[in-house]
């Protein structure tokens, strides 16, 4: 929202896209695209020869510098407390966020493993039994470690029946409040370790896909062994070090809980929004 560096939608709107003319898109391309900016990955029968030749020939004329300034690292600006969006709407979507951590950090790799226990590994993961499996409330709830280029947070989304919003959101509270005070167990460890290291290398299973995560690890700023250190890192995290970050991060009344619909039940300070038009 406002002039926060994540708070324009990347696919415009009605109005700014239809104000577009050619000559804006001449202005944006000179300004932005440039060799300096430019990620590139390649996988499949290619020497490094060969393909610097194509690159010359399709960037070549490109500027060597780009000349418009990159964003600077956004500041998380959420606070705790609900915010709902009025929508009429048999059912509230729910999306929650709260600061996280760097890919760099050197607690990352132990938030990555409490983050599948906690909400990222679907059915195993314990908001989905406390919600889903136990009550009933949604069809799904996941979290995940957002980095953005630009910012970082730990996120969470689900949806429910206008009647149980209210129910859910004080189970996600309740499972980020356990967490932190209580940790993992050692099963809980193994199982998430087991599966978060297994399924790595199947994401490697074609061309394209290895190009992608390539060019990804160089935009985001891993080292070039990332790849093969990476499971190492997560066969290292310990259940100790899983209480320390969860401890150090999981706060529930700094998450900020905002809701799509007319949920009911919530309480006195939640603040009300009309929808966008």
């Amino acid at each position: 929202m406002g002039d926060h560096p994540y708070g324009t939608s990347t696919s415009g709107t009605v109005r700014s896209v239809t104000a577009l003319t050619r000559e804006d898109m001449i202005d944006a391309k000179n300004l932005v695209l440039a060799r300096d900016r430019v990620v590139v990955a390649a996988s499949g029968d290619i020497t490094a020869q060969d393909l610097g030749l194509f690159l010359d020939r399709v960037l070549g004329d490109l500027p060597s510098v780009g000349s418009a300034p990159l964003p600077q690292p956004a500041i998380f600006q959420l606070t705790g407390g609900d915010t709902v969006i009025d929508w009429d709407s048999p059912q509230t979507v729910v999306s929650f966020a709260q600061a996280g951590l760097p890919i760099d950090d050197p607690d990352f790799f132990a938030a990555f493993v409490a983050n599948h226990i906690l909400g990222g590994g679907g059915f195993s993961a314990r908001l989905m039994e406390e919600i889903r499996e136990k009550r009933g409330l949604t069809y799904g709830v996941g979290t995940g470690l957002s980095n953005g280029l630009y910012g970082d947070s730990w996120i969470g989304g689900m949806a429910s029946g206008n009647d149980k919003v209210a129910e859910a959101v004080g189970l996600v509270r309740e499972q980020w409040a356990l967490m932190a005070q209580s940790g993992v167990t050692d099963q809980e460890l193994a199982n998430a370790k087991t599966y978060l290291t297994g399924e790595y290398p199947l994401r490697f299973d074609g061309n394209g896909r290895i190009a992608n995560i390539l060019a990804g690890m160089q935009l985001a700023g891993f080292p070039a062994d990332y790849v093969n250190t990476r499971n190492a890192k997560i066969e290292a995290v310990t259940a100790a070090d899983v209480k320390r970050v969860t401890a150090r991060l999981l706060h529930p009344d700094q998450l900020r809980f905002v809701m799509v619909g007319r949920p009911e039940g919530l309480g006195p300070d939640a603040e009300t929004v009309a929808a966008p038009e």
